[in-house]
């Protein structure tokens, strides 16, 4: 009769747990490594999350350079337009005195 005590039953309950063991190993090693994978992923989204806050720095410094040249230009086209305007009246009505 086979029970629990048997050679055979016993003989299959460690092939089973040596099994297990080397699976329960593999997927340890499997998992250490996904855990890596997960921290280098992570290091280079905190990267990119640097990289991208330093662009949006550059980007706000570069529209406000630009915005004090926008400044200038109008006020300089404008005053190019007025002395335009005063010229062609000097021109056209040389006798008016302004």
């Amino acid at each position: 009769m086979l029970g629990e005590n048997s050679p055979i039953f016993f003989t299959m309950n460690q092939n089973i747990e040596v099994s297990i063991a080397d699976i329960l190993a593999r997927l340890e090693s499997k998992m250490d490594k996904l855990d890596g994978k997960i921290d280098n992923l992570s290091n280079e989204f905190n990267q990119v999350k640097v990289d991208v806050a330093k662009v949006d720095e550059k980007i706000t410094g570069i529209d406000k350079r630009l915005s004090n040249l926008e400044f200038i230009a109008r006020t300089v086209g404008g005053g190019i337009i007025i002395a335009l305007l005063l010229a062609l009246t000097r021109f056209l009505f040389p006798s008016v005195t302004l």
